[in-house]
């Protein structure tokens, strides 16, 4: 080859890596641009097409419980993720949907799921629909009911005494609640001015716990009310109550 042929081909050589530094380079400022202005995706956003558990169901063969608990994973994954990143729980419920159709009788999600609406994604009334799924799937489970009524006892905005009471009471004649439920049910009711009935199941306390505390606290609090209503300052049976804030953490 002559030399003016090797002069060429170096020359469309140079022009080659030339036009590739260029364009190399424009693509750099494109993406930096991009990612600068563009919004990002929000975090595990590919869960807006999840099926419903309904969908999921069939397909998973009769595997549900095994299904539910990839399903867990990914729910407490999810609620880890926007704790930390945004704080925003857009799809909260519709994961805890999908978990509890397709383990109903899962406690622990529905618990986990209504406690985290509520408090932290700030929807009490999806936080309320999934709790009385819970309870509509497992009508036999006081763990379930005093959930319930610890739910409304720690409502943000204001607790909802009436509510939190009825739970709780049914909560204390049901198997797997707590041993405090009939004083948490004794202390709503009195609370909410229902002084009548809270003086009966102050009584109920008092004859039946075998926590001495526990009983002596129900012997005060039945003295307190029937105080209150002999000197008609109903008031006097009530405590001044805050909100308090809940701490929330993935169950077993």
């Amino acid at each position: 080859m002559s030399l003016s042929g090797i002069g060429v081909i170096r020359r469309r050589m140079a022009l080659a890596w030339l036009v590739a530094l260029v364009l190399g380079a424009v693509a750099c400022a494109t993406a930096h641009d991009s990612f600068s202005t563009l919004p990002r995706r929000a975090p595990f956003g590919e869960l807006d097409y999840y099926p419903s558990g309904r969908c999921l169901r069939p397909a998973v063969l009769g595997h549900g419980e095994s299904a539910a608990d990839l399903a867990w994973l990914r729910a407490v994954q999810y609620y880890g993720e926007h704790r930390t990143n945004d704080n925003r729980f857009a799809n909260l419920d519709h994961v805890f949907d999908i978990l509890t159709t397709l383990s109903p009788g899962f406690e622990s999600a529905y618990v986990f799921g209504a406690f985290a609406l509520a408090q932290e994604g700030r929807r009490f009334d999806l936080a309320e629909r999934l709790m009385q799924s819970g309870l509509q799937n497992n009508p036999r489970s006081g763990r379930l009911a005093f959930e319930a009524g610890f739910l409304y006892f720690v409502k943000p905005g204001g607790r909802d005494l009436r509510h939190a009471a009825e739970y709780f009471e049914l909560a204390a004649h049901l198997p797997g609640s707590p041993p405090s439920a009939a004083r948490f049910a004794a202390f709503a009711r009195q609370n909410s001015g229902d002084l009548t009935v809270a003086w009966e199941l102050w009584r109920e306390v008092l004859n039946s716990s075998p926590n001495r505390y526990m009983r002596e606290a129900a012997a005060r609090e039945m003295a307190r009310i029937q105080a209150a209503m002999a000197s008609g300052r109903r008031e006097a049976a009530l405590s001044r109550l805050s909100t308090p804030v809940v701490i929330i953490r993935p169950g077993p």
